[in-house]
């Protein structure tokens, strides 16, 4: 999205005034240019209601808890709220909506003695109606079609009113134990936890890291699934990333292929130190208020919130990155181990082993790097491929088995890192790096002095545990930041876009405000240039495909519609339902013939992704849609970062593919360095076999790769053509499932028709890329499922062709 002119952006604001104040006193409730405000007005509404009305109260245990009175209580609440004084100052209702929300307070099972089972029942007649209300379990039967939603309370929230009329999804988050126990880390034999941020925020000393934690995402009221796709989110990505993906997927598998199916949305092991105790309770009562509280609120002076002094009694707890070094061990192997848990926990839910597995970004190569591993080296083979009926690929390449051969100096490098060198490097940063002891002072210069007395002499230099990103001077990527996006977007369920976004709303004083404030946050003030902005006009600038943030963090581009007017001198947003001109999503070109892809993205570009549905994703559940603390240090154990001495032409330093020659005519500094460094992509055999090192890494099986492969690019993302997938096609083994023809190749010819678009093997070879024109990065898992989205569609079918 572009801008529009200032000129036009003034006449559009006062148009959009006067058009506001006029349906506002006319509109039927949920119509019109009402139709997104009452939306969210009902929603806060709503949550006043099970406030002041919990079910759990109103259990018909009495005449005081029963029915009518549960009525009563729910009417009481309404009416405050549509009197014309705001509940609370920021809960409003038009009394035109007065009668609807009354009506979904009538359709519920609140006020019912829980042993008439009385539950939402949502129907579907021969005729094409679609109904809902509650009835006893015994007589929500299929006469019609009828699905009984037993986990929700409201008929309103239960029935999906698609084509079945089927029950909408659940989604609840499980920690399960992880075989995987790193060094340092709580929960691990030995280690004794100290650190008084930890104890705070884990209620004491005795916890455990060691788990692997997914949100299970399933169409409440049906049986046991045929099959389970777990996902895995990106950088910085949390299990929400997968939210919408799993709400347009899941019911369109069960209506169009009669398949039940779940989806897992995996999150990492560093999610576990998001503090969100007190972002729970700001989400329960759709008060920002108690969020921003929980996170900033020291920084801002301000009492400790009665809701958060009545328990915890507390606020959030943030962790330096020295507070979590034992991150310095949570390598790729780990992660492994922790996918291969929520693997087996799937497999005991899912009809006939039928689980596959896929990632977002990075999460691609968590994917690949999963289904290569060998999780019991040196014994007979359990590859983690074996496990899986397939393997699903969004926006990401997976990896490869190229590349030039590991050198010893890398193999010795990524040994003493592991060994205890990251471990302190990450520890103890006051030093430019460590020696394998993890406390020996060294440099690279100097190392072999340094470290001399070590069997690997090298120096680990000096990282953070988690990714911490300065621009131009601006913190823009740590934990706060991250946090933030929280309080906003629970104030944006019921205020998206007309009130100032609760980051910038002084507190008390002018200019006390969490934006200013709070130095980590800085980085938010590079948004309208550190203007006033609603809720979707500051997370929809900071994440929009065509805008700063995602200019210099292409991880975030999203295409959630463009700026809107500035109405009482805040900045508004236009989603993508309420009109994109043609001028503000061009044309970049026509398919690339050229790998990789010249001069880059191509393609009409296309708004797809809603902002007022992406802003759930941010805090819904006790999950969220980013990750704190990404564990870049310990994943980066099995990498070396070179240095060229030169990039118009030169030789690599000491480290990595060390004394070779880089760089070369028109190269840039970090492309002459990239031939420097080295990784460890899908095989780990110089190091697993060479140096008897398992317990590092265990990539020995990427070759034998046998299962089917779906995978989806973004023209205006990041893969972009299917090319950018020959690498991990021609890594790994021809399909041998019963959907594939057992004899096409995975890449049938790389170069024809052209190197951008190459002859794979499809559906035959089990090796299929769907192309999203005009897809920003993220968009392929939060993007509307419409004419123009080509991932909601192939992947039911690829589901349903390879579950057996």
């Amino acid at each position: 999205m572009r801008n529009a002119p200032p000129i036009l952006a003034l006449t559009a604001a006062l148009v959009l005034a006067s058009a506001i104040a006029v349906a506002a006193a006319a509109s039927p409730c949920g119509q019109g240019l009402m139709k997104a405000q009452d939306a969210a007005d009902i929603r806060g509404v709503r949550a006043q209601i099970e406030i002041a009305c919990p079910c759990a109260t109103f259990d018909g245990s009495s005449p005081s808890n029963g029915r009518s009175s549960f009525r009563r209580c729910a009417r009481t609440v309404i009416l405050d709220a549509s009197d014309g004084s705001p509940i609370d100052g920021r809960i409003k209702l038009r009394r035109e909506c007065a009668a609807m929300v009354g009506g979904i307070a009538h359709h519920s099972d609140c006020g019912f003695d829980p042993l008439t089972d009385r539950h939402p029942c949502c129907k579907h007649s021969a005729g094409g109606r679609n109904r809902s209300g509650i009835a006893k379990a015994s007589k929500c039967l299929n006469t019609t079609v009828q699905h009984l939603c037993p986990s929700f309370h409201f008929a309103f929230d239960a029935c999906s009113g698609n084509a079945l009329n089927t029950c909408n999804l659940v989604g609840t988050t499980t920690s399960i134990a992880s075989a995987a126990e790193p060094l340092n880390t709580p929960g691990t034999a030995g280690v004794s936890v100290t650190n008084p941020k930890l104890i705070t925020q884990f209620g004491g000393s005795s916890f455990s890291l060691n788990n692997a934690t997914y949100t299970r995402f399933r169409m409440d009221g049906t049986s046991q699934p045929d099959a389970i796709l777990i996902l895995i989110p990106g950088f910085e990505g949390g299990a929400n990333d997968f939210k919408i993906l799993a709400e347009n997927l899941i019911p369109r598998v069960y209506v169009e292929q009669s398949l039940v199916i779940e989806v897992w949305a995996f999150d990492r092991r560093s999610n576990q130190l998001e503090d969100l105790v007190g972002l729970n309770i700001s989400e329960k009562r759709l008060d920002p208020q108690v969020g921003l509280d929980w996170l900033f609120g020291s920084e801002l002076g301000l009492a400790l919130d009665p809701v958060l002094a009545a328990g915890p009694n507390r606020r959030a707890v943030f962790y330096d990155s020295t507070d979590v070094p034992f991150i310095a061990n949570w390598t790729p192997l780990v992660f492994a181990r922790d996918i291969d848990a929520v693997v087996q926990a799937a497999d005991a839910v899912v009809r006939n082993h039928n689980v596959f597995l896929g990632g977002h970004s990075m999460g691609t190569t968590f994917t690949a790097r999963y289904a290569a591993t060998d999780f019991n080296p040196g014994g007979t083979p359990d590859p983690g491929y074996a496990k899986l009926r397939g393997l699903v690929l969004l926006e990401g390449a997976g990896g490869s088995t190229a590349g030039a051969p590991l050198t010893a100096d890398t193999l010795d490098r990524i040994i003493a890192k592991y060994d205890g060198g990251l471990y302190g490097a990450v520890k103890d940063p006051g030093s430019p790096g460590r020696c394998v002891n993890g406390t020996t002072a060294c440099t690279i210069a100097s190392e072999g002095t340094d470290c001399g007395a070590f069997t690997t002499p090298k120096c680990t230099l000096t990282t953070t545990a988690y990714p911490i990103v300065s621009v131009l001077g601006f913190n823009a990527l740590n934990p706060r930041i991250l946090a933030s996006s929280e309080p906003a977007a629970i104030q944006g369920a019921y205020d998206p876009d007309s009130g100032l976004n609760i980051t910038q709303v002084d507190q008390g004083t002018a200019g006390n405000n969490a934006v200013a404030m709070v130095p980590d946050l800085s980085g938010l003030t590079l948004i309208n240039g550190g203007g006033p902005t609603t809720v979707e006009g500051g997370i929809g600038t900071f994440v929009d495909d065509d805008g700063l943030i995602s200019s210099l963090a292409f991880f975030v581009a999203t295409s959630v519609g463009g700026p809107g007017p500035t109405v009482g001198g805040r900045l508004t947003w236009r989603d993508i339902t309420e009109g994109i001109p043609a001028s503000e999503t061009p044309n970049n070109g026509p398919p690339p013939t050229t790998f990789p892809p010249l001069p880059g993205v191509w393609g009409q570009e296309k708004e797809v992704t809603s902002i007022a549905r992406l802003l759930e994703s941010f805090y819904v559940g006790n999950t969220n849609f980013t990750d704190w603390y990404y564990p870049a240090s310990g994943l980066s154990v099995t990498s070396v970062t070179g240095q060229c001495s030169n990039a118009a032409g030169g030789t690599c330093s000491v480290v990595g593919n060390s004394f070779a020659p880089c760089g070369g005519p028109g190269m840039t500094q970090a492309q002459a360095d990239a031939q420097c460094s080295q990784a460890i992509s899908l095989d780990s055999t110089a190091l697993t076999v060479g140096r008897n090192r398992p317990d590092i890494e265990s990539l020995t099986q990427a070759a034998n790769i046998d299962i089917p492969v779906i995978s989806f690019v973004g023209t205006n993302g990041l893969a972009r053509v299917p090319a950018a997938l020959v690498p991990f096609g021609t890594s790994i083994h021809r399909c041998t499932a019963p959907s594939c023809n057992q004899v096409t190749d995975r890449v049938v010819d790389a170069s024809n028709p052209n190197p951008a678009f190459p002859t794979l093997g499809d559906v035959a070879g089990g090796f299929e890329v769907f192309v999203n024109e005009g897809f920003a990065h993220v968009d392929v898992v939060t993007a509307e499922d419409g004419p123009a989205n080509n991932v909601i569609g192939p992947l039911a079918a690829f589901l349903k062709r390879n579950t057996q």
